[in-house]
């Protein structure tokens, strides 16, 4: 049963469910299908999409589906169309702009996340029983494994840069989850001004968090709460991706270290942790290439090149 502590629509909390897409018309198709199983007040909720410019017919299927969702009684459902890419976290940051006021909590999502029945109405219930939680995040398993955890509960040490998930069996007051689900207090984006745009993709959720945290309020990972993502195992690692990865590890640590605590993380992270992702490109088989990421992600980052990269890989 869901206790309400918020101001709400009709006795339940308003729920903004944003979410960026390209060239994932299955995915966003099925993501959409999942979202009209939700067992909650259809009144009380809206989808706001933003299309980066797909080219396989993502916006005109989203459109006819929105046309079958319309009779299902949602408040707005909002298809915002691009011929610009501007990456996962920018995109998020332009999607808060478009949510309604009334707004009590934000639903945000990747396109190829699918959500059981019962899943938002338990991470509101859950979420409301704990008053200083900003964030909490589900248990997320692979589409094509079930069984396998994909994304657990988040952690970083600010002073190694180094990251650590947890397959945690019970709730878990952690550092971050996973982007491709996060439900969002409302307040707590207004503190802290949406995502930072400087990441572009990958990372942006860890920064977010961290801000979140530092404000007081708590990052909560709920294992009892299962959603299904269709990522390949182990991750998609084009040359591009890697790149924002290893950049953006130390960008986390540039916004979030405290001073003068900051000074000896970026050392360690420089000295030790990128000199041991480049020797371990280097002596890869046929991964030279790699190494010249590394170096690449390190000096942009060293020189506050961010945002989206003009580096063709």
């Amino acid at each position: 049963m869901l206790h309400v502590v918020e101001s709400t629509r009709h006795g339940y909390p308003f729920v903004s469910i944003v979410i960026p897409t390209l060239n994932r018309k299955d995915d966003i198709l099925k993501c959409l299908q999942s979202l009209s199983r939700l067992e909650y007040p259809k009144g009380n909720m809206e989808v706001i999409i933003r299309d980066n410019g797909s080219t396989d017919g993502t916006q005109e299927e989203i459109g006819r589906l929105f046309k079958n969702m319309k009779r299902e009684g949602w408040y707005r459902l909002n298809l915002i169309a691009s011929d610009e890419n501007l990456g996962v976290y920018t995109s998020r940051d332009e999607l808060l702009k478009q949510i309604r006021p009334e707004a009590n909590y934000v639903l945000s999502l990747d396109d190829d996340v699918f959500l059981p029945s019962d899943s938002l109405i338990t991470l509101l219930g859950r979420i409301e029983e704990y008053p200083k939680a900003g964030i909490i995040g589900p248990r997320t398993v692979y589409e094509m494994n079930p069984h396998k955890t994909a994304h657990g509960a988040g952690f970083v040490n600010l002073w190694l840069g180094k990251y650590s998930d947890i397959d945690s069996e019970e709730l878990t007051e952690c550092d971050y989850v996973i982007g491709c689900c996060m439900l969002i207090r409302k307040q707590v984006i207004s503190a802290v001004e949406g995502f930072d745009r400087d990441y572009y993709t990958s990372h942006g959720e860890v920064d977010f968090c961290l801000k979140v945290k530092e404000l007081g309020y708590k990052v909560l990972y709920d294992p009892e709460i299962v959603v299904r993502h269709n990522v390949n195992i182990g991750g998609t690692k084009t040359s591009e991706r890697l790149y924002y990865i290893f950049r953006n590890k130390f960008l986390v640590i540039k916004k979030n270290a405290p001073f003068p605590h900051r000074i000896f993380s970026i050392f360690i992270h420089i000295i030790f942790v990128s000199t041991k992702n480049f020797l371990q490109s280097l002596f890869r088989k046929n991964e030279i290439s790699e190494a010249k990421i590394v170096l690449l992600a390190l000096f942009d980052g060293i020189t506050n090149r961010v945002g989206k990269t003009s580096r063709k890989f």
